[in-house]
Order: structure tokens, then sequence, then C-alpha cells
């Protein structure tokens, strides 16, 4: 019989497994993992084959929470894969499997989907506090799609069948801003992803599916964070402290903007991907009667939110960026990601 070819990494004369991408003959996990391009550009690629055939969103309405989910219990043979993900499990190699497994627990999976930068970073530095920057000099960025437009026309505030404000309604913000920011995150800027991507905000955020007040921005970013958990997401590329970050920077805006554009741009955006989501599940009937009736009081909630900040005091919107800057710094000076 023909013998086997060595190891193409190491030289080792047993090399069972073969690389699916290059062919290359290979001895061991180690082996596979040191030959990282290919290794790090198939687990990317399985990832999104397994989120493009997960064969529609299960009952609990959130695609890509399910996809990592799955992926977690792929090994145990009573908790079958959908259409499709059963020949790509089965087409890895015991190594290959070893390693994914690996990858999906420690949430190092999300890592290996599409490059994403929130449109928030157009046209600023954001240095080494914004996760996913390599360095303050790299001028490469990825973009989605432009900055999402602003309102041409909001009701004023007095309009709205309710009370007057309460003085702790500004800290609803940072709690929706962490919301939306993480649901783009979660799903890399894919608005096709629907209602996956409005619904991942709705769960994230307390201060859109029911009344919910808030005492701090503090308080306000450890119910988000903590709803992020109870819902069973994996951390999203811009981490758990750097999805603060991003709150931070779109209540500061951009340089050379209007003071709570960006907010504004950003609720604007949040009440469109929940109008849109609302309507494909209505369509496709993968909604349940009460989260329709949610994602509409969710948009009506940033409706409401889009008037107040268009009469908003000056300097609230930097107040509660330096308010979120300063959770970001606690966080940082811990070296822990937990408020």
């Amino acid at each position: 019989p023909t013998p086997e070819p060595p190891c193409g990494l190491c030289g080792a004369a047993a090399a069972p497994y073969t690389c699916p991408r290059c062919n290359r003959r290979l001895c061991s996990l180690r082996c596979y993992r040191s030959h990282g391009v290919c290794a790090e550009a198939f687990y990317r690629e399985q990832v999104l084959q397994s989120l493009k055939t997960d064969g529609g969103p299960p009952a609990d309405g959130d695609r890509l929470a399910a996809t990592f989910r799955r992926l977690r219990h792929l090994r145990e043979a009573e908790d079958p894969p959908g259409p499709g993900g059963r020949d790509l499990w089965e087409s890895l190699s015991p190594a290959e499997r070893a390693d994914f497994q690996r990858l999906v627990l420690s949430g190092k999976a999300a890592e290996l989907l599409p490059p994403w930068r929130p449109w928030w970073w157009r046209g600023r530095r954001s240095g080494k506090e914004s996760p996913g920057e390599e360095d303050e000099d790299d001028d490469e960025e990825t973009l989605v799609g432009p900055t999402p437009s602003l309102p041409l026309a909001v009701p004023p505030l007095s309009s709205f069948p309710a009370p007057p404000p309460s003085p702790l309604l500004p800290f609803q913000l940072p709690n929706v801003l962490y919301g939306y920011a993480f649901a783009l995150s979660l799903h890399g800027g894919d608005e096709t992803l629907l209602p996956d991507l409005p619904l991942a905000a709705l769960r994230v955020s307390p201060a859109l599916a029911a009344p919910r007040p808030f005492a701090s921005v503090a308080e306000a970013l450890r119910a988000a964070r903590r709803a992020v958990a109870l819902a069973g997401y994996p951390s999203c590329p811009l981490g758990d402290v750097g999805t603060v970050v991003a709150v931070a920077e779109l209540l500061e805006g951009r340089r050379g903007g209007e003071d709570g554009a960006d907010v504004v741009a950003a609720l604007a955006h949040l009440e469109e991907l929940l109008r849109r989501g609302s309507r494909v599940a209505t369509a496709t009937t993968t909604m349940t009667e009460e989260e329709r009736r949610r994602l509409g009081r969710a948009r009506r909630k940033c409706r409401y939110l889009l008037a107040w900040c268009r009469e908003a005091p000056v300097g609230t919107f930097a107040a509660l960026a330096g308010e979120a800057r300063r959770v970001h710094g606690e966080e940082a000076a811990r070296g822990r990601g937990e408020l």
C-alpha cells in the first residue's frame, strides 16, 4: 500500500487529518492551529454557513443567538442541527471539531464574522478606547452603510398623551443605546437579519420592552448587560465594555456635529428597524402576537425619546456621555468586564 504522506507542517510520519482548504496533511490539532490563515478562514466560513442554513428563526425568535447555542451542542447526537448543519459538522475532522467547539465555547467564534465598524466611528479617531482598532494610525474603515438619516419631522413632546417627563428619563437613553449598539454589532450590521436584529435590541434594553426607571447611567448600563446574559446571547464583536464605549460615543457625537445628532440618528434608525422587523414577522408569521405588540411599544418609545431629545436641555448628552466614560474607566482600571 502507498504510505501516507507525512505532516505538512512538522514532518511527523502519521498525518491522519487534511486541511479542508489547502488539502495539506496534518498530524494533530496543534499543527492545524499553527497554519492559522487556513484555520481562521475555515471557521469564519463555518459560522457564516451555519447562520445562512439555519432554517429560519426558531421559536425564541432570534436565529443568531440560537445558532451559537446550537453550535455549542453539536457534539450531542440527541440534539441534531438544522438543515445543512449535519453535513457541515460531519465534514469536520476530530481536530477541526475540537478547535471549533473551543472557539464557540469561548465566545471567540463571533470574532470570525466579517469585520464590522459602526457608522458613528466615521470621521473620528476613537484611539485605543475603541474595540477592534489595532492602532490609532490605522485609517482603514469597514462600514456597513452610511450614517442613518435624521428624521425630517419629530412631533413636539407636548403632542404625546403622557405626563411630563420624569427627571429620571435621561437615564433611559444609555440603556436603549446599549441595546441598539449591541444588536447591530452582534449581527454584523446586517440589516437583512429581520426580525432578529431589532428583537435583540428589544431583549437587551429593558427600557424598550416596558416602563423601567433607572436612577443613574451605571444602573441603566448594568441592566442592559444583565439582559444580554439572561437572553443567552454570545458576546458581540464590540465586547461588553466596548459596547459601553459605543454608548458614550453616540452620546458625545462626532466632531463638528450638532449636539445630540448621533443619538437622534440612532433612535430614528432603531425605530425604522423595529418597524421593518415587525412587518417581516407579520408577513412570515414567525412572531407571536405579544412579540409584535412589544415591537410596536418599542417603536412608540423610540418616537417619544426622539421628541424628548429634540427638546433636551443643553449639556444633557455631554453629561450622560461623561458618566458612561466614567463607568468604562472604572471597568478598565479594574481590568474586568463586569459592572
